[in-house]
């Protein structure tokens, strides 16, 4: 039988309100049939692009970073939980703290958040501060870092129209300790509420799709 528990990085997509009697928002539902076509058929339109992989390259020296700006020592998190709703797989888990850290590699350094404003306008923009309830939920944590990291961009991802100055000279100018910029967020009760509530319609509505295909 089919059944869908949200991703907690598409917990974002599902969250905005619902338009006059409906149930579930446009945004909800063209998340919901993207899971939908990928556990019928298969199909996964996102395969990742420069920035994911670079993300990936370099996701055991964010987390090094991540240690030293800590004084922790600080190591990737392989455990994937869920419960009746959501499932995800957060980056660190420091139970000593009861806290989760989740680190995004920027591209480059326009796009890296130097700034504490620009960090939490991106967390929210990108949906990443939806993301780190869902693990405090899951990990039972009260508060969540978002950890964004900036690093040269590996010669291998960079593109032959790319300029190698902005993308690695520039950015190894730049003291270590100014390229890491933290978010916090506190967990919030209500919008993990809130979470429960569009997942389940969410679900009703995954439900419609799968047997309309039955």
């Amino acid at each position: 039988m089919y059944r869908m528990k949200a991703r907690c990085s598409m917990l974002s997509r599902l969250l905005p309100e619902p338009k006059g009697d409906a149930k579930i928002s446009a945004t909800a539902k063209s998340a919901v049939r993207e899971i939908a076509k990928f556990d019928l058929f298969g199909y996964q339109s996102f395969e990742g692009n420069k920035y994911t992989e670079k993300g990936l390259q370099l996701e055991e020296q964010a987390i090094k970073l991540s240690s030293l700006s800590r004084g922790l020592v600080l190591k990737k998190n392989s455990e994937r939980r869920e419960n009746d709703w959501i499932q995800g797989e957060c980056d660190i888990y420091v139970p000593s703290r009861k806290l989760i850290i989740d680190t995004k590699c920027t591209y480059d350094i326009g796009t890296h958040p130097f700034f504490r404003d620009e960090a939490e306008d991106k967390a929210k923009k990108q949906g990443y501060d939806i993301q780190v309830q869902g693990y405090m939920w899951l990990w039972d944590c009260e508060e969540a870092h978002i950890d964004f990291c900036l690093f040269p961009t590996p010669l291998d991802l960079i593109k032959p129209w790319e300029n190698e100055e902005k993308l690695i000279d520039l950015v190894d100018q730049i003291p270590q300790k100014k390229r890491l910029t933290t978010v916090v967020i506190k967990r919030d009760e209500t919008i993990i509420e809130k979470i429960k509530q569009r997942v389940e319609a969410a679900q009703d509505y995954y439900q419609q799709l799968i047997k309309e295909l039955s």
